[in-house]
């Protein structure tokens, strides 16, 4: 069961990201949703500086993301997975503190 602000790594790769790399996933959906095959989700990826300014894109610590480096939650490319696509652990999970940036970021693409 995926909750919300789990990081998730997907078991085969979905085409975003470096090869042989492990991709990794953000739980955005609500808690409310644990009956659904699909979850609703948005990749991670290692921070850089074309990031810096990106109002879509939110800084995760490697603690949060279960990584040696940070990352950045890419919020404009969400997408709904089938939850059985992704490892039945969580490697790592994002702080109240980023997923209100996430929100935020979520609010501003869809202009809510």
């Amino acid at each position: 069961m995926a909750r919300r602000a789990d990081v998730l790594v997907i078991r085969r790769r979905l085409g975003f990201g470096a090869e042989g790399r492990r991709e990794r996933f953000a739980v955005l959906q609500s808690d409310l949703l644990t009956d659904m095959e699909t979850v609703i989700v948005a990749p991670l990826d290692d921070s850089a500086s074309m990031y810096e300014d990106d109002p879509l894109a939110v800084h995760a610590s490697p603690k949060e993301a279960g990584t040696r480096g940070g990352q950045v939650v890419l919020v404009h490319l969400v997408a709904a997975v089938r939850l059985d696509r992704f490892e039945s652990v969580a490697s790592g999970r994002l702080s109240p503190k980023t997923m209100n940036h996430v929100d935020d970021a979520l609010r501003t693409a869809l202009e809510l």
